[in-house]
C-alpha cells in the first residue's frame, strides 16, 4: 500500500469517525430533547394530580362534616324519642294503675 493509499484510507477513516461522532451527538440532543420532554410531561402531570387530589380531599371533608351533623341530628332525635317514649311510658302506667284501682277516675272518697 503506498502512503498515498494509507492517507487516503486514513482520511476515509477520519471521515467515518467525525460523520458517527456528529450523529451521536445529534442523537444525544434528541434524546436531551425527550428526556426533557417527559419530565415536563411528568411535572405537569404531578400539578394536575395535585389539584386533583386537593379538590378530592376539600370534597371528603365536605363529606365527614355532613356526616357528623347527621349523626349529631340523629343522636338528638333519639335523645327526643327516649324521653317521649319515657313519657308515653310513664302515662301508661299511670292509667293502667287507674284502671286497676277501679272507678271511672272520679275521686270519691
Amino acid at each position: 500500500m503506498t502512503p498515498e493509499q494509507r492517507l487516503n484510507r486514513v482520511e476515509r477513516i477520519l471521515g467515518l469517525f467525525v460523520r458517527e461522532g456528529r450523529r451521536l451527538r445529534e442523537d444525544s440532543r434528541e434524546q436531551n430533547e425527550r428526556i426533557n420532554t417527559l419530565i415536563h410531561m411528568s411535572e405537569s402531570d404531578r400539578e394536575v394530580r395535585q389539584a386533583e387530589s386537593h379538590d378530592i380531599n376539600k370534597k371528603i371533608n365536605i363529606l365527614i362534616n355532613s356526616q357528623m351533623e347527621a349523626r349529631a341530628i340523629h343522636d338528638r332525635e333519639m335523645a327526643e324519642l327516649r324521653k317521649s317514649q319515657s313519657e308515653t311510658d310513664r302515662s301508661l302506667r299511670a292509667f293502667i294503675d287507674s284502671l286497676r284501682k277501679g272507678g271511672n277516675g272520679n275521686s270519691s272518697s
